[in-house]
């Protein structure tokens, strides 16, 4: 074979490969690459397990740990991409191949449901902080975890709260919205919505503990609930136990949406959209339907078998021009309980028909004066009601209270890592109580009425500031406030610390001192008659001093383990003067004392992926005694003193564990466990009354259907799982030999729920 054979035979292995390459190269590149990330609207958080598909084709996938998605081989035309997971909106977007090497890449964000969607991401720096102003100690719920923590039967955010480390069921009693927060009962917990300080949330009939009772929201309309339990900041400073701020959610930008659910007890529907496509404003409107009643009848044959909840809210917000937005909020809500058995004939004192309203409507303006300087003003009106009636419709007692309120806060943000707070509240509470007792029988009733109006103030001021490139962060603020005809104008004040000594590991101290007036009237709390004497009590201002010391440490971003210590110390003082002539005889007597103090571990994990929740076990000791006391011009002790006994708060004990993990991109298992080793029954010394043990174990799972225009949820919950008895206090008796034993009732047993949503 010559030269120029092996030239031939070259050219030819050349055209060949030439050949083979042109042939191969088309077949390579029919399709395009479609590839992108999925991340979560509420801070920025890749998603892993969500499923995302092309509508136009069967290729479907799921994401990785770190939110990725990757199609190959897609041919050219026009597509629509589609993602969905349990627990979150779905988003579609849709694009054009034009080319067989065309490519995409998308980044795509979730809604979680019931999150206040916007067009800008928030992203947060630290997961476990909550958006508003700093606080040490405090914890936050937020949308998803709100929906994630509250139960099926009845979607309430204040069982919600229950889950979190520290907090308890009052009494044990799981029909019951009330709950103590680390050794501080529930009426010296400040609720705030809005920033407005509403005294009763709660869709209950004062007087009569056996009916069921409700928040005035639902999870789906509330974006966070933000619990400050210890040594908490001056803008939330008008109680003296812990404060818990609400947020409420606004409607979603863009087109109308719907949704419908259907529980075990309770119906509810929502709809929210913006106004026009400019995003000028959002408008929300939901209601609900509870018949909580069935909850009695089921667990403790209750004879109120005619009782029904029922509330409603709106809230708009519209930007008149992009330095000033205004928002109008309104809710409202009536409770009624029944009992038809109870015939006309029994004794006019019986309790037969009980009813009660609420209702809360709030204007607020928001002006953007500079990019680093916002004023916040309101204006409110709350309203809560109640009324009972005996057999033949006689009221025995009828409350109405009316309060009008006007505040306004200034926010600086005067340098980098600084912001100051100063802020003014206003409010005109007018109260109407009217009662019949019958006191001999089968006499007439005695009426009484009775009708109360005062002016209460409250000025903060309030200032954090970062150091050392954020490894040292101060706060601090005061209060002033002023109520009625009460003499004292108490100032308090709050001052916290943060340092973070290593890279993950931060130390925390706060300290403050609160006042909360006890009296509604600002007048006489009681009289006496020693020595044929009348002598009465106005009461002060109870007063707290807190105090809590923190070590954290932060395992990665999205994990922490936290100990903190803390401790609140509480007084109880009065003026004591006589009648005819009225002469003050003592000022600022002290006449009790109480305490609550602990300490807490919290684990917890905040995250979309894996494994998400906490566990946190608390231990309070909370006690409290009276303090005796006489006076010069009445020789004698007017009270004797007691030594330290339990308050009705004091559960020692207290463990609260809740975790969620995504199973597949359409299932999201739940379980939550709460434990408390037993509430007392009477407070005060030589109270050897408690409760047994509380446990119960919740298991939840919740499965999603996505389909091109609406969502079907299906979520089913087996309550207290173990069937533990979780005894809830009814009466005392005479046992055998003379003791004293305490009576009491089954809480809710193991109980299977469902619910059905649909989202469109």
């Amino acid at each position: 074979m010559g030269p120029n054979t092996v030239c031939r035979l070259h050219e030819s292995q050349i055209i060949l490969i030439l050949a083979t390459v042109l042939i191969l190269t088309p077949l390579a590149a029919v399709g395009a690459e479609i590839s992108g990330t999925v991340k979560n609207a509420e801070g920025g958080e890749p998603l892993g397990k969500i499923q995302v598909s092309i509508a136009e084709s069967n290729l479907r996938i799921e994401t990785s740990k770190d939110g990725k998605f990757r199609f190959s081989g897609v041919p050219p035309g026009n597509y629509t991409l589609r993602a969905n997971g349990v627990g979150y909106r779905g988003a579609t977007q849709t694009f054009s191949l034009s080319a067989p090497d065309d490519s995409k890449e998308f980044e795509i964000f979730l809604v979680p449901d019931f999150f206040r969607r916007n067009e800008v991401v928030e992203v947060r720096g630290d997961v476990f902080e909550p958006s508003d102003w700093p606080a040490v100690g405090d914890l936050n719920l937020t949308s998803t975890e709100l929906q994630q923590t509250s139960t099926v039967a009845v979607n309430d955010p204040y069982r919600s709260l229950e889950s979190l480390p520290g907090v308890s069921a009052s009494a044990n009693n799981d029909l019951q919205a009330q709950f103590s927060v680390m050794g501080a009962p529930y009426e010296d917990v400040g609720v705030y919505v809005d920033d407005v300080r509403v005294p009763n949330l709660l869709h209950t009939i004062p007087g009569f503990p056996d009916a069921a009772s409700l928040s005035l929201f639902t999870g789906n309309s509330v974006d966070e609930l933000r619990l400050l339990p210890v040594a908490y900041p001056m803008r939330y400073a008008e109680d003296a136990g812990a404060a818990l701020a609400i947020t409420t959610r606004t409607g979603t930008e863009g087109p109308p949406t719907f949704h419908f659910s259907l529980g075990l007890v309770d119906v509810e529907g929502l709809a929210e959209g913006g106004f026009s496509r400019s995003h000028h404003g959002t408008w929300l409107i939901s209601a609900r339907k509870s018949y909580t009643g069935y909850l009695d009848q089921f667990i403790d044959s209750s004879s109120y078998s005619d009782a029904g909840i029922y509330d409603t809210n709106l809230k708009v917000t519209y930007d008149i021009t992009p330095a000033h937005t205004v928002t109008f909020f309104a809710t409202g809500g009536q409770t009624h309980v029944s009992n038809p058995s109870i015939p006309t004939t029994d004794p006019p004192t019986a309790f037969k028909t009980g009813s009660n309203d609420l209702g809360i409507g709030r204007f607020g303006w928001r002006w953007q004066i500079l990019p680093n300087l916002v004023l916040d003003s309101r204006a409110a009106y709350v309203r809560s009601g109640y009324q009972q009636d005996n057999p033949t419709g006689v009221v025995l007692s009828r409350q109405l209270d009316r309060e009008c309120s006007g505040g306004t806060i200034l926010s600086w943000s005067y340098r980098e890592g600084g912001v100051f707070q100063a802020g003014y509240s206003n409010r005109r509470p007018l109260i109407n109580e009217e009662y019949n007792f019958y006191e001999f029988l089968p006499g007439p009733p005695i009426h009484t009425y009775d009708e109360f109006a005062f002016h209460s103030q409250n000025a903060f001021a309030q200032a954090t500031q970062q150091f050392w490139q954020g490894r040292l962060v101060l706060a601090g603020g005061l209060r002033w406030a002023k109520q009625a005809a009460v003499r004292i104008e108490p100032f308090t004040g709050q001052a916290s610390a943060s340092l973070r000594v290593l890279a993950d590991t931060q130390v925390e101290a706060s300290w403050g001192k609160y006042s909360e007036f006890f009296s509604n009237n600002g007048g006489i709390t009681f009289c006496t008659f020693p020595n044929s004497q009348t002598l009465c009590q106005a009461a002060l201002p109870y007063t707290s001093s807190q105090y809590l010391v923190a070590l954290e440490e932060k395992l990665g971003v999205r994990t922490r383990f936290r100990v903190e210590v803390f401790d609140r110390q509480n007084d109880n003082r009065a003026d004591f003067f006589t009648l005819n002539p009225k002469t003050r005889i003592a000022t600022s007597v002290q006449t009790g004392k109480d305490y609550s103090r602990g300490v807490q571990v919290l684990l917890q994990r905040r995250s979309e992926n894996r494994l998400s929740g906490w566990i946190g076990y608390t231990l309070v000791y909370a006690r409290e005694k009276t303090i005796s006391y006489g006076f010069p011009q009445i020789p004698m002790v007017v009270f004797p003193g007691t030594n330290y006994g339990p308050t009705l708060a004091d559960q020692r004990n207290n463990l609260n564990l809740f975790a969620s993990y995504r199973l597949t991109p359409t299932v999201r298992l739940g379980v939550k466990n709460l434990y408390g080793s037993g509430f007392p029954v009477i407070p005060g010394e030589g109270s050897n009354f408690r409760l047994s043990a509380y446990e119960r174990l919740d298991l939840r799972i919740d499965k999603s259907w996505q389909f091109p225009k609406w969502k079907l949820g299906l979520y089913g919950e087996l309550l207290n799982t173990t069937n533990h008895y979780n005894p809830v206090f009814s009466a005392f008796d005479v046992g055998p030999t003379g003791n004293t034993i305490v009576l009491t009732s089954q809480g809710v047993p193991i109980t299977p729920t469902i619910g059905i949503a649909f989202d469109f």
